[in-house]
């Protein structure tokens, strides 16, 4: 028996690390300012992956799986684009938000028509719309998934 089904069952409450479940939000981009900027955005309601190449983001994809991904678009070696094409290949239920800075509409649109891409968000971007889109990636990933919302509600991020 686990000491977190212990403790329910002598007490009625799940622990702490139980309650407050977290989604791995993957955070991709080439300039090393923006990814620290957007890892201290989420900080405390996500656990944070930080990649400044597809390379990178996919080993660490490969090893933490989380379910969220924010990734800029264009970068040397391998563009958001093709990294998502790798991750979903992977993973198809990974909820991918694309960050670009330029009007590469043709890409975008067909990173959404190919459902490689949830939403997308234009450089420069206003931190707390930025945040409230990426938690309704979290709640579209829980919905999608058949999860408990509840579960993964945690301080700051998705309610109380």
């Amino acid at each position: 028996m686990s000491a977190g089904w212990k403790e329910f069952r002598g007490t009625g409450q799940v622990a702490s690390e139980e309650q407050l479940a977290k989604l791995g939000l993957l955070i991709v981009d080439d300039e090393c300012e923006i990814v620290e900027s957007l890892g201290e955005t989420f900080r405390g309601g996500f656990d944070i992956l930080r990649a400044h190449s597809g390379q990178e983001a996919l080993a660490l994809f490969r090893e933490h799986a989380p379910k969220l991904i924010l990734t800029d678009q264009r970068m040397p070696e391998m563009t958001g684009l093709e990294l998502l094409r790798e991750i979903k290949q992977i993973n198809p239920a990974v909820i991918a938000i694309m960050v670009t800075g330029y009007s590469d509409i043709d890409v975008v649109i067909e990173a959404i028509n190919t459902g490689l891409v949830w939403k997308y968000v234009t450089k420069p971007w206003d931190h707390e719309e930025l945040r409230r889109l990426v938690i309704a990636a979290a709640r579209k990933y829980l919905q999608d998934s058949g999860m408990d919302e509840a579960r993964y509600r945690f301080p700051g991020v998705m309610g109380c």
